[in-house]
């Protein structure tokens, strides 16, 4: 059967794409008052795409029909696709959009189509993605899709290893251990699960944090049940404190302190 691919690279993070292609479709494709768009693997969408003309013309609505078959989360979203006689002719097709980190803030989407009845319908098709990619990326430059912000994870103990360079520890751990970003790529704080772990990787100024003993600065951090107390008592049996007792964005208060070994604890608890 036809088939299409289409390559466009986007100053965009993959996470806000995977978002764009799952749920956000109102935000840049759709009209947003008929997206039924779940993006769970399995459940249909539906939303209609209005076509407007300047000759007097009524609008048409134009309905897409369609089932999330896989997802990889910032990575890759696979569904059927179908429309009108103006699009796949009521044939269900398959798209796949994969999504390629280059960095932090820019995503190579590879967008392939199988399936089609006819060249004719690939053919206008081929013609029409390009356009509508490139509308997708100064859609969301211009009003980016609201991101979550970057949730520490409930393990009781998880490294947290500090870096100048945050992309490029990002990558260098994908790369050798298979690390994989838990949330969308943050320039100052990234969480990676590694097989059945998770490791936190965060920004490191060295000006303001020199080196120690020829290394980036090193903590592990635990949850505790009240980091007040815990950080009270750490204080009370000799350990210095780097950092009081705070609330964060992320919903976590947390409090760091230096043993009398010499070790750092992060002490971290999720507020209710």
């Amino acid at each position: 059967m036809p088939a299409l691919s289409v390559t466009h690279t986007m100053s965009l993070p993959a996470a806000m794409l995977f978002r764009a292609w799952t749920t956000g479709w109102g935000a840049w494709f759709a009209d947003a008052d008929s997206a039924q768009c779940p993006g769970v693997v399995g459940a249909p969408f539906f939303f209609e795409v209005t076509q407007r003309f300047t000759d007097g013309r009524a609008p048409i609505r134009h309905p897409h029909y369609g089932r999330i078959l896989r997802l990889e989360p910032d990575a890759l979203v696979s569904m059927t696709w179908m429309t009108g006689a103006a699009g796949t002719g009521g044939a269900e097709t398959t798209l796949t959009v994969q999504l390629d980190a280059v960095d932090a803030h820019t995503t190579r989407v590879t967008l392939t189509q199988t399936g089609f009845t006819t060249t004719g319908a690939r053919d206008d098709h081929e013609l029409a993605w390009p356009p509508v990619l490139a509308h997708l990326e100064q859609q969301l430059v211009a009003r980016p899709l609201p991101l979550p912000p970057v949730v520490i994870p409930d393990a009781t103990f998880t490294p947290v290893r500090s870096y100048p360079d945050v992309d490029a520890a990002v990558h260098w751990l994908r790369e050798v251990l298979g690390a994989q970003p838990q949330q969308p790529p943050h320039t100052h704080r990234v969480a990676l699960t590694v097989g059945n772990g998770t490791v936190v990787v965060v920004a490191w100024d060295a000006t303001a944090h020199p080196a120690t003993g020829g290394r980036p600065p090193a903590v592990l951090m635990v949850r505790v049940p009240d980091v007040d107390a815990a950080y009270a008592r750490a204080v009370a049996l000799g350990a210095e404190g780097l950092a009081p007792p705070a609330d964060h964005p992320d919903g976590d208060r947390q409090a760091t302190v230096r043993d009398p070994a010499g070790h750092a604890w992060t002490l971290t608890h999720r507020q209710s």
